[in-house]
């Protein structure tokens, strides 16, 4: 008796999600893995940020996404370390042995050298950040509503957005 390749995934965003479902009705065992216990609809992020919506509009949890994939288990950990020759994931929780690998992590915001920026030019990845503009804009909105002068209003409810996306 042949014991079932297992193909693990890193990343439970679009690519990872897409790639697991591709396998749904493959003779293997799937494991996704993913730091966060939600998948995110990240083109809605901006809606969040600008309280259009809430967070938990844009997150689903990943299991609930595959809850009907028998064939696919969802871990909630975080990977520090490929072994190629081993062919095993690292992560706090320990080792995971793979026969094939998908690698689907996504992509991160970046200041090109300029990382004193990101105090002035948040990101716009996670929920995180999608709150923590939003707190800023609301509250620039709070102060505005007391500012003392039309100058110092105006200035509050001065906004700059960098970027071609939504």
């Amino acid at each position: 008796m042949t014991q079932k390749k297992r193909i693990a995934i890193i990343g439970a965003g679009f690519a990872g999600l897409a790639a697991a479902r591709a396998l749904h009705h493959a003779d293997v065992e799937v494991i996704l893995i993913d730091r966060r216990n939600h998948h995110l609809f990240q083109p809605l992020l901006y809606q969040v940020a600008t309280a259009a919506l809430s967070p938990a509009q844009i997150a689903q949890p990943i299991r609930a996404i595959l809850r009907k994939q028998r064939n696919c288990t969802v871990v909630l950990g975080e990977v520090i370390g490929i072994d190629k020759k081993t062919q095993k994931i690292c992560g706090a929780k320990g080792e995971l042995a793979y026969d094939y690998l998908i690698i689907a992590t996504g992509a991160a915001h970046a200041y090109f050298g300029n990382e004193a920026w990101s105090t002035y030019a948040p990101g716009l990845k996670s929920i995180e950040d999608a709150t923590a503009i939003r707190q800023r804009i609301l509250s620039a909105f709070e102060r505005a509503e007391i500012a003392e002068s039309e100058e110092e209003q105006q200035a509050l409810l001065t906004f700059v957005i960098v970027g071609g996306g939504p």
